[in-house]
C-alpha cells in the first residue's frame, strides 16, 4: 500500500489541525455555562429568559440567543462526556479546514498549494478555535463559503444557504456573516456578467428573513449588532478589543494581510473590484476586534486561491511521487493518526473532582471544586474570578456566583464593583 503526493497533502491539510485540536485542552471559560444552559433546556423544554445563577443580577433578563448550540453541546456531553466534547471540537475543526481545502482545490490549485494554504489559515485562526458556539458558527461559515465558491458550477446548492443561516441564527450571533458573504458574491457575479446574478441577491434577502425564525424573532439582529458595539464589551474584553501587534493573534493577522496585499500586487491583472471589496470587508472585521481575525482567515481563502491560480498552468495530472515517497507518505500518515489517537481523552484517567480526563480542562480548579462541594451550604454565595465563574456554575450549581462569561448580562456597576475587589 502507498499514498500519492496529492492524497498526502489532502491528508495533512485536515489531519494536522485535527491532531492539534486533540492535543489542546478545553477551556471552560465559555463552555461550561453553555453546558448548564443546554442541560436546563433539555430538562425543562424552555429557553432561560432571566438569570438565576448569580447573586449580582438575579432575575435580570437574559437574551439567550445561543440556545441551539447549548442544546447540541449538552447532548454531546450526555452521550459522550468530556471525551465526546473533545472529539466534537476536533470534528468541527476538521470540517472547517476540509471546506477550505476543497475551496482551494476547486480554484484549480495543486494539492500541495491547497494544503499549505489551508494549514496557514488554520494557524491564523487557531486562537479562536475553542469549543463554544462560535466554533459551530465558524463551521457553518466555512460551509457557506464552500457553497458560494461552487455557485457557478452548482447553482441550486446555494439555496441551502438560507437553511444554514436559519440554523446559524439559533446558534451564534455571527449568523450575520452568512447573508453578507452571499451579497459579496452577488457583486462578483454582476461584475463578471454571470447569467442571472440576481438569484444570489434573492438568496441573501431570504437569508436575512429566515434569520428571524428564532424564539426571539427579529431581535436577534439587534442583539448581534448591540453586542459588537457595546462600549464596555469592546473596551474590557480582550477578544473584543482592537487587533494590535501586541497580541500573537494580531501579529499573525497583520502578517497575513501583508502577504495577501503582496499577492494582489503581483497578480494585479487578476484582481477585480469585488475582490477588493471582499478583502476590505474582512480586513475591517479583523481590525475591529481580535475575535474577527478568525473570520478573516477563513474568508480570505477563496480570493487567495483564485489569485494563486491566476495565470498558472493547470497540470493534466499531478505528480504522484516515487514509490519510495508514496510508502513514506503512508508511514507518516499512520504516525500522525497514532499520535492523534494517543491524545484522545478517552485513554486518560478521570479526575474525580471535575469528572473530566486529567489535563483536559483549563480554568477548572479541581481542588477548589472538591472543597466547595464539601463546604457549600444553603444560602451561601461565592465571589470568584470571572474566568472561573462559568465552571463553578456548572460544577457547583447550587452556589450562586458573582459574575460569569455572559459579559453583556452584567451592568457597568457590577463590573466596577468586581474590579474593585479584584484589584484590592
Amino acid at each position: 500500500m502507498a499514498m500519492s503526493m496529492p492524497r498526502f497533502w489532502a491528508f495533512l491539510a485536515i489531519a494536522l489541525p485535527v491532531a492539534a485540536s486533540l492535543v489542546a485542552s478545553l477551556s471552560t471559560v465559555d463552555l461550561t455555562y453553555q453546558l448548564r444552559a443546554g442541560a436546563g433546556i433539555l430538562a425543562t423544554g424552555a429557553i432561560p429568559r432571566v438569570d438565576s445563577w448569580t447573586y449580582t443580577v438575579p432575575g435580570l433578563p437574559w437574551f439567550d440567543q445561543q440556545w441551539g448550540a447549548q442544546v447540541l453541546l449538552a447532548v454531546v456531553e450526555r452521550v459522550g462526556g468530556w471525551a465526546g466534547l473533545a472529539l466534537l471540537r476536533a470534528g468541527l475543526v476538521g470540517g472547517i479546514v476540509g471546506c477550505l481545502f476543497v475551496i482551494a482545490r476547486r480554484a484549480t490549485l495543486t494539492a500541495r498549494s491547497a494544503g499549505l494554504l489551508t494549514i496557514v489559515a488554520f494557524l491564523v485562526a487557531a486562537p479562536a478555535l475553542a469549543l463554544r458556539p462560535q466554533l459551530l458558527g465558524m463551521g457553518l461559515f466555512a460551509l457557506v463559503l464552500l457553497l458560494v465558491s461552487d455557485r457557478r458550477t452548482h447553482r441550486r446548492r446555494c439555496w441551502l444557504i438560507p437553511v444554514i443561516v436559519l440554523c446559524w441564527a439559533n446558534i451564534h450571533g455571527s449568523f450575520v456573516l452568512g447573508p453578507l458573504v452571499v451579497g459579496l458574491a452577488w457583486l462578483a457575479d454582476v461584475h463578471d456578467r454571470f447569467p442571472r446574478p440576481h438569484r444570489l441577491l434573492a438568496i441573501a434577502a431570504i437569508s436575512v428573513l429566515v434569520a428571524c425564525v428564532t424564539p426571539f424573532g427579529p431581535a436577534v439582529w439587534t442583539y448581534a449588532a448591540s453586542l459588537s458595539i457595546d462600549p464596555f464589551v469592546t473596551q474590557q474584553i480582550s477578544e473584543w478589543q482592537r487587533t494590535s501587534l501586541g497580541d500573537p493573534a494580531g501579529v499573525l493577522f497583520f502578517m497575513s494581510v501583508v502577504a495577501v496585499v503582496g499577492l494582489a500586487v503581483v497578480r494585479r491583472r487578476a484582481v477585480s473590484w469585488p475582490m477588493l471589496v471582499w478583502l476590505g470587508v474582512f480586513v475591517a472585521i479583523g481590525l475591529y476586534a481580535v475575535r474577527g481575525v478568525a473570520w478573516w482567515s477563513l474568508a480570505v481563502i477563496p480570493v487567495v486561491a483564485a489569485l494563486l491560480a491566476a495565470g498558472q498552468p493547470v497540470p493534466a495530472r499531478e505528480w504522484p511521487g516515487t514509490r519510495a515517497m508514496r510508502r513514506l507518505n503512508l508511514a507518516l500518515a499512520a504516525f500522525i493518526v497514532v499520535i492523534a489517537l494517543a491524545f484522545v481523552p478517552t485513554w486518560r484517567p478521570v479526575d474525580p473532582a471535575t469528572a473530566a480526563p486529567i489535563g483536559l480542562l483549563t480554568d477548572a480548579p479541581p481542588g477548589v471544586t472538591a472543597t466547595l462541594r464539601d463546604l457549600v451550604a444553603p444560602g451561601d454565595r461565592m465571589f470568584a474570578p470571572q474566568p472561573w465563574g462559568s465552571w463553578f456554575e456548572y460544577a457547583v450549581p447550587d452556589l450562586p456566583v458573582a459574575v460569569d462569561s455572559r459579559i453583556e448580562l452584567f451592568p457597568a456597576s457590577v463590573w466596577a464593583a468586581y474590579d474593585d475587589v479584584i484589584t484590592g
